[in-house]
């Protein structure tokens, strides 16, 4: 690979496992839920989707300023996921599954108060 050539899929699969990345996102989406910002965030999801490679781009040169300020490993688990788009749209389903089960959770609640 040339120095100006831009790889497909970032590496960072090596750092971090599957089960890694997927305890991290999990973890995400529970606290965008319990925050109730469900929606507005899969929205900004959504639209920055096709931009994930500059936003790793962006987290990569800033990492040691932000290192900082957020935990160097949280740092690096939130780079992998926005190298692989794969990963935000997992996000994204996790979110809305937890959405999902509070509207069912109320339904029943509802029901069951008539």
């Amino acid at each position: 690979m040339g120095m100006w050539t831009i790889p497909k899929e970032p590496d960072n699969q090596q750092k971090f496992s599957a089960a890694e990345l997927e305890e991290f996102s999990a973890s995400i989406a529970s606290a965008v839920h319990a925050r109730g910002m469900s929606v507005p965030v899969i929205m900004a999801l959504e639209m920055v989707k096709p931009l994930s490679f500059i936003g790793y781009s962006s987290l990569v040169i800033f990492g040691p300023i932000l290192e900082m300020i957020i935990d160097p490993v949280k740092m690096e688990k939130f780079q992998a996921l926005l190298a692989d788009r794969n990963c935000i749209e997992r996000l994204m389903v996790s979110i809305e599954e937890l959405e999902k089960s509070k509207k069912d959770t109320k339904e029943g609640e509802s029901r069951e108060q008539r």
